[in-house]
């Protein structure tokens, strides 16, 4: 199924996200349950939704990058994790954001992806887990 660990084409990039939704959705579902750490459940929401919008993408020939997704996934997460429970964390945001920078650059560097490509990845990343928080208050 896979003929390099680069997973160059789009089709080799199939299985693992749909490995990736499956495991993010189970982490999510333990955590959920467990009550205790509800928030950080999240966390595993936003990345599973992002695996979907990213599987969504692949049958229209669109790849985004998943390592800045991740990075934006974990952003997006501290943002409201400080906005929940009112805790400055304005050092570790801007930490990650230099490192989000250094990811995408280095993904650039190697020609694995595209500025748009890790663009989009990114603002996936993000944006779902904000779209998550907003469901929690829904559930």
């Amino acid at each position: 199924m896979i003929t390099s660990y680069h997973m160059v084409s789009i089709e080799e990039r199939k299985f693992p996200t749909l490995l990736f939704i499956s495991i993010s959705f189970i982490i999510w579902n333990w955590l959920y349950k467990s009550t205790m750490v509800d928030l950080l459940s999240l966390l595993f929401l936003g990345y599973g939704i992002a695996f979907i919008i990213s599987y969504i993408l692949l049958y229209f020939k669109i790849k985004i990058s998943l390592h800045t997704g991740a990075i934006g996934g974990l952003i997006g997460f501290l943002i409201y994790f400080s906005y929940h429970y009112k805790i400055n964390l304005i050092l570790f945001l801007a930490l990650f954001f230099v490192l989000g920078g250094l990811i995408a650059s280095s993904r650039l560097r190697l020609k694995a992806h595209t500025p748009t490509e890790v663009f989009v990845g990114f603002v996936i990343g993000i944006g779902t887990q904000l779209i998550a928080y907003q469901l929690y208050y829904i559930i």
